[in-house]
């Protein structure tokens, strides 16, 4: 058996971090770019520009275009050419990071990623997810290593709207729900290595589930008054590094599986986020594996109370028709797709009958 796990270089987290981020970017060099769409910017890219230029920095301000595409990669990466840059970095959400992550491999040249959301565990991965130009899923990108270094401003994310904190809590709890699946069948990660879990991959994913349950009431009071408690500090490492890493280094099953297959249909189930959806996937994955009706009332009743997605009726698809969930079921079940990572065949008709039972259950628990 060979295992493997992967992290960032370097974590760094606190309030007001990006005051002093310089002393972390400066060992990289002298001279790089900052990658940011033009909302971020407003936000807090220029008073970040500001801290690093009047720290002896000297930053490329780069306008991200809103897409992590082929073509903005390769926009990018003329940019750091031309101008030498020695590191790039990320101020922005996973988009910005996912172009970021594909310009600093391709340059070879450090990477730093400073998420401005805690909405999902991307910013600590070693992939990219590339879009077209219009927006529809082209591929992964897998690279030879993680990010070199990830800050997080716990202040910046406290003052993002609290519904992305919600939406990385959602995409977080399926870290061990998949983790623990992956475990059971002795199945590989996500790491392109084809290699199995090691026990430190599986303790952070079984750590980031602990302090879900523990302290998420605490956090989302301060996030939705946008202060910084130590209830909040420790969600946030949970949405982007204890997920992250332990996701990529225990590996996914069905949640996420579900999640994709829901491209099969059209319509406002659209607008939810991916932790929204990934949030119904959970619940999916339990019932797959014979979760008690104990666990599975305990997740369900933690998902509700957040708001997220329990029933078809909250993922807008009260009224599609069986052939539309068959549909689903079959993507999810698709060739390549992490739910075969369960350890034992799961077909399109598990996966609908799955469906239909996580939806009647959750109607039926807070019907009474």
């Amino acid at each position: 058996m060979t295992t493997a796990f992967a992290s960032p270089s370097t974590y760094v987290q606190g309030k007001d971090l990006l005051k002093t981020a310089s002393k972390y970017i400066k060992p990289f060099g002298d001279h790089g770019i900052l990658l940011t769409d033009d909302i971020v910017w407003g936000l807090v890219g220029e008073k970040f520009y500001n801290y690093l230029t009047n720290d002896g920095l000297k930053i490329e301000h780069v306008v991200f275009g809103g897409e992590s595409s082929p073509e903005e990669i390769d926009r990018i990466k003329a940019i750091g050419d031309s101008s030498d840059a020695k590191f790039i970095i990320s101020l922005g959400g996973g988009k910005t990071n996912d172009t970021t992550k594909a310009v600093g491999d391709q340059l070879k040249i450090p990477i730093v990623i400073t998420p401005t959301l805690a909405s999902n565990d991307s910013p600590c991965t070693r992939l990219s997810v590339l879009y077209s130009e219009n927006g529809e899923f082209l591929k992964y990108l897998f690279y030879d290593k993680n990010p070199d270094l990830v800050l997080v401003d716990t202040a910046v994310i406290a003052g993002a709207p609290v519904k992305f904190l919600i939406d990385g809590i959602a995409d977080a709890l399926s870290t061990n729900i998949e983790a623990q699946t992956v475990a059971r069948a002795r199945e590989i990660t996500l790491l392109p290595l084809d290699t199995q879990q090691t026990q430190a991959g599986l303790a952070l994913a079984e750590k980031c589930q602990q302090l879900l349950f523990r302290y998420t009431d605490q956090a989302v009071a301060a996030a939705s008054d946008h202060t910084v408690t130590p209830a909040l500090d420790h969600i946030i490492e949970a949405n982007i590094l204890l997920s992250g890493v332990g996701a990529e280094s225990s590996g996914l099953a069905a949640a996420h599986s579900f999640q994709n297959g829901l491209t099969a249909l059209t319509g406002d189930v659209h607008k939810l986020s991916h932790g929204q959806k990934v949030a119904f996937g959970s619940l999916l994955n339990l019932v797959l594996v014979g979760a008690s009706d104990e666990t599975l009332t305990k997740y369900i009743t933690f998902e509700h109370k957040l708001g997220l997605p329990t029933t078809l009726k909250d993922l807008h698809l009260e009224n599609a028709s069986d052939a539309d969930l068959l549909k689903v079921a079959q993507l999810t079940t698709q060739e390549g797709e992490t739910i075969h990572n369960m350890g034992f065949k799961v077909t399109a008709e598990d996966v609908f009958d799955g469906i239909k039972t996580v939806d009647a259950f959750s109607r039926n628990l807070f019907s009474n």
